[in-house]
């Protein structure tokens, strides 16, 4: 066995076994309860790379939310920071690398499966001094120590070869966890970087990878890559924590942002206990404020836990005695879920045309749904008979548009259905569209919605 020494130990992270099992120990201490608490395993994860002293913290949560997989294997993908070529790279002579006195074992079979699709090349150059690599190994060993690795190096590449090899790994037999090792903004003013920062995260959750940039995230070809990737398109994002480089140091003039993010297989809940009992509490909090004060509230996003920062769409349904009193929501991520789920909230009550706004005593006799959305996706067809067949009932929701008509039905609608045609009927007459209407330039999108509901029964992913 070929095995290469890491060159970062010692700098980034300790040079001693039993100091290292201490940090990592500290950080599994540090991230117990999110552990526990989230109700599914990421599928890729963003980590940052610097030293452990400034963002080893940031990279423990994002593997912690990994915990539960069962992968056959975990890609790490990095930028290259001290070696200038094309493409990705791959190891083909060392087939493990030592962190102290412990050795990560590499997927050989996974690195020759790249390279003979023309997806990778080796170089073993590229791995020699790359921190974007090494410092996750240790993590890896903590977490998944029978579990091989597939390091690749991102060069030159542009964001299609990336989702390519994501894809490809994909394909192979077991599932792959994707590690998009990265920090964020670099040597800006603590304001600055907090303003770029910001707007990376929401490029990210929003899922527009395509407009991240090396100044963004020295990650940004790994990040784009996996958000255009058949795997990584549809996932849902969620936000474990942002800092920089001023919480180690305190020195505002010269930062280094980092970031951690899961991202969570569109059928997976991903909110905890604790963010579905703020999310409804918040909800009829907003009411209570609209009525009191006779305007929207104003909602500190700070206040809340950090995984409610994350944009993401929702709609909020309020029902008395089993009645619609209201429904108004999101179709796309574009603000915090805590700054959505209020705002929606408060014109579900107030605005909703169909009804009179609610009055004070009507308030704590309300359900409250909050449906939140997944990313809604293309849906490409050809046919109603295409668009009726995709549709699976009780789980697809849909947005469909032509011209300037334009409807959306959720989830929870066919329990009132009883099958796709019928649901279709309705989305249409939503629309503004004729029962029968069908043309080249129908637009489809679909989406699942994860359901948090104030009465006495468990929410689950629709």
């Amino acid at each position: 066995m070929a095995v290469r020494q890491t060159r970062v130990a010692g700098t980034f992270f300790p040079n001693d076994q039993q100091a290292l099992d201490r940090v990592l120990g500290g950080y599994d201490n540090d991230w117990q309860d999110m552990r526990a608490g989230l109700p599914s395993a990421a599928r890729a994860v963003i980590a940052p790379h610097a030293g452990y002293d400034f963002s080893g913290k940031l990279a423990a949560a994002a593997w912690a939310a990994l915990s539960g997989a069962d992968p056959a294997r975990i890609a790490i993908l990095s930028p290259s920071h001290h070696e200038a070529f094309d493409g990705i790279a791959v190891p083909t002579i060392h087939d493990a690398v030592e962190v102290p006195r412990r050795r990560v074992r590499i997927d050989s079979r996974a690195c020759a499966a790249l390279i003979r699709s023309d997806m990778a090349h080796g170089r073993e150059a590229a791995f020699e001094r790359e921190h974007g690599i090494d410092t996750q190994l240790p993590f890896a060993r903590h977490h998944f120590p029978k579990v091989p690795v597939v390091p690749m190096v991102i060069g030159n590449a542009t964001e299609g070869q990336v989702a390519a090899a994501i894809d490809r790994l994909c394909r192979m037999q077991g599932e792959t966890l994707f590690v998009l090792s990265s920090d964020l903004s670099h040597f800006l003013t603590q304001e600055q970087a907090l303003r770029i920062d910001t707007q990376t995260a929401g490029l990210i959750e929003a899922g527009q990878g395509a407009r991240l940039t090396p100044a963004h995230a020295c990650g940004a070809r790994a990040l784009s890559g996996w958000l255009a990737s058949q795997a990584g398109a549809g996932c849902r994002p969620l936000r474990l924590g942002m800092h920089s480089s001023f919480t180690a140091t305190q020195d505002a003039s010269r930062v280094v942002g980092y970031g951690a993010w899961g991202f969570f297989a569109p059928q997976d809940d991903i909110l905890d206990n604790a963010s579905r009992a703020a999310l409804l509490s918040l909800a009829r909090a907003a009411l209570g404020s609209r009525l009191a004060r006779g305007c929207s509230p104003e909602i500190d996003v700070n206040s809340f836990a950090v995984q409610l920062r994350t944009l993401m769409a929702s709609f909020v349904t309020l029902e008395r005695s089993g009645q619609l009193r209201g429904c108004v929501g999101s179709m796309a991520p574009h603000r915090p879920l805590a700054a959505d789920v209020a705002a929606n909230a408060v014109k579900a009550g107030f605005e909703d045309p169909r009804f009179a706004p609610i009055s004070g005593d009507e308030i704590d006799a309300l359900d409250i749904k909050i449906a939140v959305l997944t990313r809604p996706a293309p849906l490409a067809i050809t046919s109603e008979a295409d668009l009726l067949e995709a549709l699976v009932p009780h789980e697809t929701g849909v947005i469909l548009g032509d011209g300037d008509k334009r409807g959306v039905l959720l989830p929870s609608v066919w329990a009132g259905v009883p099958n796709p045609r019928d649901f279709l009927a309705a989305l249409k007459r939503k629309a503004g569209l004729a029962p029968d209407h069908w043309s080249d330039s129908l637009q489809v999108q679909t989406f699942r919605t994860e359901v948090v509901t104030s009465r006495a029964q468990s929410s689950r992913a629709a």
